[in-house]
């Protein structure tokens, strides 16, 4: 098959199928464990490829890796289609019977419909499937070609010469303090290193990219698929997914099309309330260490900080509303900060465990979820008992059973009739194969759908609530997320990245969030959110410095949303806790980013119609510019602005990249012509940005919020004001 654009000009065709078929596929490991994966398993690159045989996945059964992808083999002998043997129309398009390499006579059934956006689904079944335990496909590409997309991954923004498979992770962490003896070791991608899955690990994955070649793919199967990008041979890519069937969907077009044509498909995160991207605060509880008592006196401590102008923030997220066991106590809490002006947030995630009174769950949830059978079953039908984050037994609930949504309904407006105005909605990684749901099915079809089931149910609830409450904008936002038809995007608001470590690593410190961010906005999940500071810090990772925090805000600045977290063990990193001078660097950043918030709405605004992102990687802007292709530490706020933040430790300058045009700090007489390099100054309070010559991108802007009037500090602190 040949796909061809709105022009007639071939985009993408699948691989002449020259290859050897049946080919026999012997056990082999993928991944091996511990993110060392150095073998390749053998494949068949032709049309229409299919194992008959089986294919097994091994996950970790607990701790914070539970769910993720242990290993996985493949066993069985491969055949491919061979020709047409029969066609006829249907449902706009046609439906093909394909003969194939199996001797058995198995034939595949293939249907292609066209859509009125020129977009084609492809649809391939087996006749008989029985046997079949996975399916593929195999394309041509061109030497030069580029694959951009598939979600939050930290490694590249083009996966040309990987391979990886997709499947919805958590806690893949950076090696810390231990870098300088896994850099060396074979097959552990350097600096670039995850523990415990590998480079391209993610929580948040799209089995979505778009191509230089200028279409856009999407594959519309749940099942754990694994991808070849050109990384066996430099002239072909592939997919395989772990299922009797197979379902994608091509969008011939350049990068902006085909992100329009696959995002109205997939999913784009729905613009929030203004108050949503204005400064937030959290103050999260301390792993192993946090009390109801010393929760309380540090919320108490943040409400004086607030009243005494030391942090200027529209919301201040409770992750520990579950220590206020006397509802009313919580009540004056939300109460105080509504008197300041301030929105108040609380917590939810997508299991009970027995840690009892630990902050961020009710203490009868683990009990009552099981006791009223709202949690995931094992095959004898009894619930499904794994262990968690935290080390201890844990149930995950069931979001395919009506009376879980009944009861997670409940959940959620308690919390809102308490006066809450929003939430983080945590975890749903945790999906293992042998999981059975509700609805019918396992683990393994389930667990790169649940995240988007989860928030689909919790986005219903949203849309009920405030409709019974006209003025209530309720502003939430999640960690998980998968693509789909639609994917959990269409039901979102914002995503955090997961546990970033409070390091500068490109693993999963502050230098990995670029490329998060970039890949996964290109499929319509823009509305990215990062824990200031970082949050993972038990093992090797080094306490947050007040260099990685300012830093992080200033990275932050410029992006869709801002929000203060804090670290497992050392919790909420304020800026007081640090020195003054953090305070009013900190404040100065926060600015900053209130002053871009009318272009970040106006821009989210946009993106709800065509798909477009907030925050827009060079290659998109200038698809002809080589040199933009390769800058994965910037990124466009929009076309006219220019960010390029600081993430080395020590560093008071760097080297920016300027695309095509004049650039210009803003307040700076002096311009910047690009496209070329220029190093430019970058002391430790100071945001490298730049504006398009001749545009006034901040106008309109906005100091502190409308809660109530502040002082303005040193005008153009920071040297981050707009001047025309």
């Amino acid at each position: 098959m040949t796909f061809v654009d709105q022009r007639g000009r071939a985009v993408i065709a699948q691989t002449p199928n020259t290859s050897q078929s049946p080919l026999v596929i012997p056990p082999t490991p993928s991944p091996i464990p511990l993110g060392n994966d150095t073998q390749t398993r053998p494949t068949l690159y032709a049309p229409f490829i299919f194992t008959v045989g089986q294919a097994r996945d091994f996950q970790y059964p607990g701790s914070q890796w539970n769910g993720n992808e242990l290993s996985g083999t493949e066993a069985g002998t491969m055949f491919s289609a061979r020709r047409v043997i029969g066609a006829v129309r249907a449902g706009g398009g046609v439906r093909l019977v394909v003969s194939t390499s199996d001797p058995t006579g198995r034939t595949l059934v293939v249907t292609i419909v066209p859509s009125r956006t020129g977009s084609l689904r492809v649809s391939v079944r087996p006749d008989p499937a029985t046997g079949v335990a996975t399916m593929g496909d195999s394309f041509s590409s061109g030497g030069s070609e580029a694959f951009h997309g598939f979600g939050g991954r930290h490694d590249a923004l083009d996966q040309r010469g990987r391979s990886f498979y997709n499947w919805v992770e958590q806690e893949n962490t950076g090696a810390g303090e231990l870098q300088p003896i896994v850099t060396p070791t074979p097959g552990l991608n350097g600096p670039g290193y995850l523990f415990p899955s590998g480079s391209t690990a993610a929580y948040y994955v799209q089995s979505e990219f778009f191509s230089s070649h200028q279409y856009g793919f999407l594959l519309t199967r749940d099942e754990l698929s694994r991808w070849r990008m050109d990384s066996d041979r430099p002239d072909a890519w592939q997919v395989n997914v772990a299922a009797p069937a197979l379902d994608y969907v091509v969008a011939p077009g350049d990068p902006p099309r085909a992100i329009r044509t696959l995002t109205a498909m997939s999913g784009r995160q729905h613009v929030p309330p203004e108050w949503g991207v204005d400064p937030q605060m959290d103050r999260l509880v301390r792993v192993f260490t946090e009390s109801s008592a010393s929760y309380k006196a540090s919320v108490q401590s943040d409400l004086e900080h607030i009243a005494g102008g030391d942090i200027h923030i529209s919301a201040y997220r409770i992750e520990g509303w579950q220590y206020y066991h006397d509802r009313s106590e919580l009540r004056g809490v939300i109460n105080r900060l509504h008197q300041l002006g301030v929105r108040a947030l609380l917590y939810f995630r997508a299991f009970a465990d027995q840690s009892g009174d630990s902050g961020t769950d009710a203490p009868g949830a683990y009990q009552d979820a099981i006791v009223h059978g709202y949690t995931t079953k094992n095959a004898a039908g009894a619930p499904y008992v794994f262990g968690s984050n935290f080390n201890v037994p844990a149930v995950l609930f069931d979001f395919t059973d009506p009376k879980t949504v009944r009861w997670w309904d409940g959940r959620l407006k308690e919390g809102l009739d308490l006066g809450a105005d929003g939430f983080m909605q945590d975890f749903g990684e945790q999906v293992q194969v042998d999981m059975h749901f509700a609805n019918g099915q396992t683990g393994a079809t389930m667990h790169n759908r649940y995240p988007v089931v989860y928030h689909w149910v919790t986005r219903r609830f949203l849309d009920a609530y405030e409709r019974s409450h006209p003025g209530r904008k309720i502003f939430w936002y999640t960690r998980s997320g998968y693509s789909g038809t639609p994917g959990s995007a269409a039901y979102e608001l914002s995503n955090f990245p997961g546990d970033e470590t409070t390091d500068w690593s490109r693993s999963s410190g502050l230098a990995s969030l670029t490329t998060d961010m970039l890949n996964r906005a290109v499929g319509g999940a823009y509305g990215y959110n990062t824990d200031i500071g970082g949050y993972f810090d038990i093992g090797p990772y080094q306490p947050t410095t007040k260099e990685l925090l300012i830093r992080w805000a200033e990275w932050a600045a410029l992006s869709p949303t801002f929000r203060l977290h804090g670290s497992a063990q050392a919790g909420t990193h304020t800026p007081w806790s640090f020195d003054r001078q953090t305070v009013r660097i900190y404040d100065a950043i926060a600015r900053l980013h209130r002053r871009a918030e009318p272009l970040i709405l106006k821009l989210w605004s946009a993106a709800d119609r065509t798909g477009m992102p907030v925050t827009r990687p060079l290659w998109l802007q200038y698809p002809y510019d080589p040199r933009a292709a390769q800058q994965d530490e910037e990124w466009l706020l929009g076309p006219d602005v220019l960010v390029a933040p600081v993430v080395n430790q020590g560093a008071d300058s760097r080297r920016v990249y300027f695309p095509t045009g004049c650039w210009r700090a803003p307040g700076a007489s002096r311009a910047h012509r690009g496209p070329g390099y220029a190093t430019v100054s970058a002391p430790l309070a100071s945001l490298p940005h730049f504006v398009r010559c001749g545009t006034h991108p901040f106008r309109g802007r906005r100091e502190h919020g409308s809660h109530r009037p502040q002082p303005r500090g040193p005008e153009c602190a920071s040297g981050d004001c707009d001047r025309p």
